[in-house]
């Protein structure tokens, strides 16, 4: 005989939940040891529906639900003191709506302008919003029976006031001509906390609609070819992020560098340089090597370090771009590829200037690193 699951989620906390939702406000449950941790890994995209807010909190026996701050702001008192509740009403207006924490007291707003820092004003207050914020919603209870009952007003029914004395609102911060850039950066970060690219593409068009301006002429098809992408990217395990992240190296190069007697020393000395300057084709740059070993990118000796550019130069890996100019300008190189139609047999060439042919047979053959053809003597 199977046991029945026991409902710890009480009638009372569900019909605020599906009140509170019904009003329009966005929602998401909450669980863990202090009751206050989010029961979903991704929930900063668009509202969720009731079922995915009960569902989580019936599942673990929670009886904890947020509310998420997006266009709301909610002083946080940590002392239900009446003077510092009268103290935050002479200064940022009358609410309405007043919920008893454990600890202290909300007080409930719709979000206007940039919030203070009441913290580094030394007074035991935070101010929520944004739409990555949340708060414990009214009527919750947490493990430890700490209870959030409302005191004044009721949530959904009270028209908020927009919370007065912020500062004025800054510009969005993702302005229009960075918008695909930014997605991208963001669906990297978010891939692999969420458990579908449906989802990945809910959570941008939250960020689309919450930071970017206008986010109108932003279509949600191009999110869901952002959200494909990473998505792809995190199937085929190619989710790189900052210093998380690769870069290529041509074997034939590596192949013209082994055998060399600084082969080692030119190796260290191009992976340098590609990670540095490899990802813009054709960008000129200085070789500074007192500034790369002060900075610890290389620790060779400076005679070592000029030996390995000279083997560069002459496999062609590396290519001298413009002089020097005292006082002005200092000499600058270009990083090159080697041809990829170069057989293995033609490697050697690679690793002097000067070839000679046996005895008897005439022109001497050199290599010229700077174009990567072979000529003859007498030719142009």
């Amino acid at each position: 005989m199977t046991a029945l699951r026991v409902n710890a989620l009480p009638d009372v906390i569900r019909s605020e939940v599906a009140r509170l939702k019904g009003a329009g406000f966005p929602l998401l449950p909450l669980g863990g040891a202090d009751g206050k941790a989010p029961l979903l890994r991704a929930w900063a995209g668009p509202g969720l529906p009731l079922s995915q807010i009960l569902a989580p909190m019936h599942r673990t026996g929670s009886q904890v639900y947020g509310i998420r701050l997006d266009g709301l702001a909610v002083i946080d008192c940590d002392d239900d003191d009446p003077d510092l509740v009268a103290q935050m009403e002479a200064r940022f207006g009358c609410s309405p709506v007043h919920v008893r924490t454990p600890r202290g007291r909300h007080l409930y707003y719709r979000a206007a302008g940039i919030m203070p820092n009441l913290r580094g004003e030394g007074l035991p207050v935070d101010i929520k919003t944004g739409p990555r914020s949340y708060v414990v919603g009214p009527l919750s209870r947490r493990p430890d029976g700490g209870l959030y009952g409302a005191v004044r007003g009721l949530l959904g029914k009270d028209a908020l006031p927009s919370i007065r004395g912020t500062a004025r609102a800054k510009p969005a911060p993702i302005p229009t001509g960075h918008r695909h850039v930014e997605m991208v950066k963001e669906a990297m970060r978010m891939v692999e906390l969420v458990d579908s690219a449906e989802e990945l593409q809910g959570n941008l068009a939250g960020i689309r609609d919450d930071w970017c301006e206008d986010p109108v002429t932003m279509p949600d098809s191009e999110l869901h070819d952002i959200a494909g992408w990473a998505w792809k990217c995190r199937l085929e395990n190619r989710v790189y992020r900052g210093r998380d992240s690769a870069f290529p190296m041509q074997r034939l190069a590596l192949d013209a560098l082994r055998g060399l007697p600084n082969g080692a020393d030119a190796i260290a000395l191009l992976a340098l340089l590609t990670d540095q300057h490899g990802h813009s084709p054709g960008k000129r740059f200085p070789l500074d090597f007192d500034a790369m070993r002060t900075a610890g990118l290389l620790n060779l000796s400076k005679p070592r370090l000029r030996a390995a550019r000279r083997s560069l130069e002459d496999a062609g890996l590396l290519r001298l771009a413009g002089n020097h100019r005292a006082g002005s300008r200092p000499q600058t190189f270009v990083l090159t590829r080697m041809r990829p139609n170069l057989a293995d047999a033609d490697i050697p060439l690679l690793r002097s200037r000067v070839v000679r042919k046996k005895a008897g047979e005439g022109a001497k053959i050199t290599y010229d690193a700077r174009f990567q053809t072979y000529k003859s003597d007498g030719e142009t």
